[in-house]
């Protein structure tokens, strides 16, 4: 008979039977989902035996040993499953930050081995653009690479990938993430991971949710505001606490810690991410620039994949990946449709001028042709404006595209130090608090939510005339 610990419990299964994840302890260490024919008692250590995949005996110890033996093998086995070498990509700027932040990255990769190794549920959020996507496929594929032959985790992980629509973690995404491990008992909480958020005070309040529930680790490249409690979290990393800035993208973040696990090849991804989020450390590729065109296209509309319905995984996006027919297909759709959708834009911008700077207005609703197109996002479709813009313009320069109750705010990144384009957009919200709900984003990408429409045109107008005061009088 060999040792075993029940570390997990899922109830309400499909054959009525609930699932126990035990952590079997003989010549090696592995988690296995069983079935049992006699209930088992969370938490409890002793000896098993079992066939065919059934707890068939299952003798309790009475004095607490097997258990903290067993307890100590799964934190040697999570410590076993890391990586020792740093990932370095040879650009000056990045690795010392990367060496900075690797120890806390192979903390937290030792937290997520240890769920995996008691078979306890985890949530994974990543935002819906091209860094957000590109991290979590990282992840995916390094927790594939991890489980390899099933001998050490002997069952299909208990994982669910969220594709994310926000850059906030609500209240009712926190009760969501709880719902989903409710069938669940766990000697541990089970874990959320959340990817590409933002730093914002309307997380607070899904935190505070999320935290009663689940052990977190939280991957963002955002600049840290003041009142976000996220920063607070023991597994709480960004670029911006090492000495790193938001051109370290989420998505490169997320590909590093993919590496504490296994040395799978992520470099098309870490490159993608780099062209998504705009980076200065961007070197794009034939490969990779594809690449970002196709997980644009994938995160803003699931429909060109047939079957999917809105929540888009690592999975669906491997198996695009592995069909090139689809795959070019797809690329050949977005790039048209961008192209398109510039040409139009450039058309019926409005132009303000302030000293040497243009400020751009666009209306996306205008541009976009027709109405049940979901691709491009007017938030990224507002990046690769401002890139054609300054290709044409040869200087610096700021675009306004609103759309809806936002407006998104692009901005050249040599105007970063010379205009403070968060702090106008504060200034907006302070002037007109009842009509805008929020504003933030990066220094040089930022937007504004209204709680309505009926005062958008004025917020336009103060923005333009915020930023001209502060451009003139600078």
């Amino acid at each position: 008979m060999a040792k075993g610990l029940v570390s997990c419990i899922k109830h309400n299964t499909a054959d009525g039977q609930a699932d126990y994840f035990v952590v079997v302890h003989d010549d090696t260490t592995s988690v296995r989902s069983l079935k049992s024919a006699m209930a088992l008692g969370l938490g409890e250590a002793g000896e098993l035996e079992v066939a065919e995949g059934r707890v068939e005996k299952f003798e309790p110890e009475d004095d607490g040993k097997e258990r903290k033996a067993i307890e100590k093998a799964i934190a040697d086995m999570a410590a076993g499953m890391l990586k020792g070498s740093v990932r370095k990509i040879g650009v000056g700027a990045i690795d010392p930050v990367t060496e900075k932040m690797w120890e806390r990255l192979r903390g937290a990769m030792r937290l997520l081995a240890r769920k995996l190794m008691i078979g306890a549920p985890i949530v994974i959020r990543f935002h819906n653009d091209i860094d957000g996507a590109s991290g979590a496929y990282a992840l995916y594929k390094a927790l594939s690479a991890a489980m390899g032959t099933g001998e050490l985790i002997a069952y299909k992980p208990n994982i669910s990938w969220r594709m994310h629509g926000s850059v906030f973690y609500s209240a009712e995404d926190a009760t969501n993430d709880t719902l989903v491990c409710n069938n669940y008992e766990c000697v541990e909480k089970p874990l959320l991971i959340v990817i590409d958020f933002g730093t914002a005070e309307e997380s607070n309040a899904g935190l505070e949710i999320a935290k009663e529930k689940f052990d977190i680790i939280w991957l963002d490249h955002h600049p840290i505001i003041e009142g976000f409690k996220g920063k607070e979290l023991e597994h709480y990393i960004n670029p911006w606490q090492f000495g790193g800035d938001s051109n370290y993208t989420a998505g490169f973040l997320a590909c590093v810690f993919a590496h504490t696990l296994e040395d799978v090849d992520t470099k098309e991804m870490e490159e993608a991410s780099f062209i998504g989020d705009y980076s200065i450390y961007s070197k794009p590729t034939v490969g990779s620039r594809r690449l970002a065109a196709l997980l644009d296209l994938l995160t803003s509309d699931t429909r060109v994949i047939s079957g999917m319905k809105g929540n888009l995984t690592p999975e669906s996006v491997d198996s695009v990946l592995k069909d090139k027919a689809k795959s070019d297909e797809l690329i050949a759709y977005a790039e048209s449709r961008v192209a398109e959708m510039l040409d139009l834009a450039l058309g019926s911008i409005k132009v303000y001028n302030a000293d040497s700077i243009r400020i751009y207005v666009a209306d996306f609703e205008a541009i976009r042709t027709n109405d049940q197109e979901r691709y491009p996002l007017p938030g990224r479709f507002a990046s690769k404006l401002l890139g054609r813009i300054e290709e044409l313009n040869k200087s610096p320069c700021i675009l306004l595209l609103h759309f809806g109750y936002f407006i998104s705010t692009r901005m050249s990144k040599k105007l970063i130090g010379k205009v403070d384009l968060l702090g106008a957009l504060e200034k907006v919200h302070a002037d007109y608090s009842n009509y805008v709900d929020s504003t933030g984003g990066h220094s040089n990408a930022a937007s504004i939510k209204m709680n309505g429409g009926e005062m958008k045109k004025a917020i336009i107008k103060d923005v333009v005339d915020t930023l001209k005061e502060e451009i003139e009088g600078g």
